[in-house]
């Protein structure tokens, strides 16, 4: 039986679905704080919790920007949550966060690294939500032998997470470019077996909304290594 066509399975899922959701945006923020933090010479928690919580208004911005447009433009429409909306949003914030840190004479680097290992912990649970959901759903190889899309994405992210996490410990410019290229790559490659590619150009347009910011950030973590 597929699980995720069972009513009775759906009435015990559905629930956790909006906690994971927040969860993705909470462990997203915090980690990103706490790493972030690490640019300056001296840590605060109070530093990582202002950062964190920058990192968290702009991620929620973009969750919700087709919301806000529909209210901006006075239609009762449905609008639902963007997660290209949410990437785009936090990674513009981290960018300009990044130059910020460097015209003020800071290491960018630690900056970057938050944002690398935020984005791919917020899209881990928020694959998890699209199982228990049952959304998003693609199987490679075919449907009775094939595997979940899902499955693999939500492996690759945290082996892409291991990965940024070791190598930031000893140098955050590579953690943080490895972790933000395994994204990409994990986006794109996703987004054309669902038959939705897109190189994400022109900027900020659907699909693939949230691709040219990620390429941004990804310039300046290459950038930051010298």
């Amino acid at each position: 039986m597929n699980a995720e066509r069972d009513p009775s399975v759906a009435r015990w899922r559905s629930p956790l679905v909006f906690p994971l959701k927040a969860l993705a945006a909470v462990s997203s923020s915090a980690v990103f704080g706490l790493v972030a933090a690490l640019a300056f010479e001296q840590w605060s928690l109070g530093v990582a919790v202002g950062l964190g919580f920058l990192f968290g208004t702009a991620f929620i911005a973009g969750t919700g920007y087709r919301i806000l447009v529909a209210l901006w433009q006075r239609q009762l429409r449905y609008a639902p949550t963007s997660w290209s909306g949410a990437t785009a949003t936090s990674a513009m914030a981290s960018a300009a966060g990044f130059v910020a840190l460097v015209l003020a004479g800071h290491a960018g680097a630690p900056l970057l690294l938050g944002f690398a290992l935020a984005i791919n912990i917020a899209y881990f649970c928020v694959k998890l939500g699209c199982l228990l959901a049952g959304c998003c759903g693609s199987r490679e190889g075919g449907v009775e032998r094939g595997f979940d899309l899902r499955h693999l994405e939500i492996g690759w992210t945290l082996l892409i997470l291991v990965l940024a996490a070791i190598t930031g410990v000893l140098q955050p410019a590579v953690g943080a470019s490895l972790g933000v290229l395994g994204h990409v790559l994990l986006r794109l490659f996703s987004r054309a077996r669902r038959g939705r590619f897109s190189l994400g150009w022109p900027p900020m347009r659907q699909p693939g909304a949230e691709l040219v910011p990620l390429y941004l950030v990804l310039t300046l973590t290459l950038v930051s290594h010298f």
